[in-house]
């Protein structure tokens, strides 16, 4: 299959407009000059003293931040991720309930990203290697060089503009579109992981891979209706607690009870207050839901490099 030379891509920015760019592949000139740059960057790193990643992993198993415990612990996920797999798709029970099909593909999920979170913690002490800030500088410059409009102009004209707008979303995907190009990874690598494949055949999965019921509502790992923030709802769809209490939109509880005057004895009516900007959640909750949050939402650009890896 031929490698792609381009890639256009609609990008919504933070205001809601939408913009589409170009991205190319780099030319054999950008990439040499990239390479230049990586060079140049690796070079200044040693002469200031930045350790690369040899010396960073002897200094590590020196004092038992990353050694072979850690390493074992590695080992020890990926046997139980491939343990699981064998257990949804060679089952020796030949006929297997679907709920059991789906907890063993829901365990893959939580092993895959404990494996994610394990191997994120090394990715992140090599960061600052002179191996890492050199590849960074050699993908910042391509980027920079390799997105355009549509029109055919910049998007960057220097470097330093992709590099102060890099967390924007605009950035983001430039990058990202970049990365599936130049390091030929596949696009629906989440959705052809071998869990993700059963769940979405069997129904038990929307396109976006999150867990729906029969009726195609979100649910979280234990099967309670959710909505796409995360949060539990009713039948009704109304916002409700982890334990089934009714919640008003901003995450307040609707009160069940009736007041009564001390002095009067009469009932006492409770006006709605007003909306307030920023609501803080309550600490279950907001833990709650950035857990669901977390199964739910698409890996960005750092971890699909990490489940690329660790896909089998």
């Amino acid at each position: 299959m031929p490698r792609e030379k381009e890639k256009v891509v609609e990008v919504k920015l933070d205001n809601g407009q939408i913009v589409k760019i170009k991205v190319i592949r780099p030319t054999n000139r950008l990439n040499s000059e990239a390479q230049r740059i990586g060079a140049t960057v690796w070079t200044q790193c040693i002469q200031d003293g930045v350790m690369t990643k040899q010396e960073l992993q002897r200094i590590l198993k020196e004092k038992g931040i990353w050694g072979k415990e850690q390493e074992q612990k590695e080992k020890d996920i990926t046997s139980e991720i491939a343990e699981l797999e064998k257990k949804l798709y060679l089952n020796k029970k030949k006929k297997l309930k679907l709920s059991e099909a789906k907890n063993f593909a829901i365990d893959m999920r939580k092993k895959r990203n404990e494996l994610r979170d394990h191997i994120a913690q090394r990715i992140a002490l090599e960061g600052n290697t002179a191996e890492a800030l050199s590849d960074n500088a050699k993908f910042d410059f391509l980027v920079a060089n390799c997105t355009f409009y549509e029109n055919g102009n910049k998007v960057y004209n220097t470097l330093e503009s992709y590099q102060d707008s890099a967390d924007d979303v605009l950035a983001f995907t430039a990058a990202a579109t970049l990365a599936e190009m130049v390091y030929a990874l596949d696009s629906d690598f989440e959705a052809n992981l071998p869990e993700n494949r059963f769940l979405k055949s069997a129904g038990l999965v929307n396109e976006e891979l999150s867990l729906v019921d029969k009726e195609g509502n979100l649910i979280d790992l234990d099967g309670r209706r959710i909505n796409n923030l995360g949060w539990y709802q009713d039948e009704e769809g109304n916002r409700v607690d982890q334990g089934g209490n009714k919640l008003s939109e901003d995450g307040t509880y609707i009160p069940q009870v009736v007041y009564i005057d001390d002095e009067t004895g009469e009932e006492v009516v409770i006006e709605g207050e007003e909306e307030p900007e920023e609501v803080e959640e309550k600490g279950e909750e907001k833990e709650t839901k950035t857990k669901i949050k977390e199964e739910l939402n698409t890996p960005n650009l750092k971890w699909k490099l990490i489940l690329m890896v660790i896909s089998h």
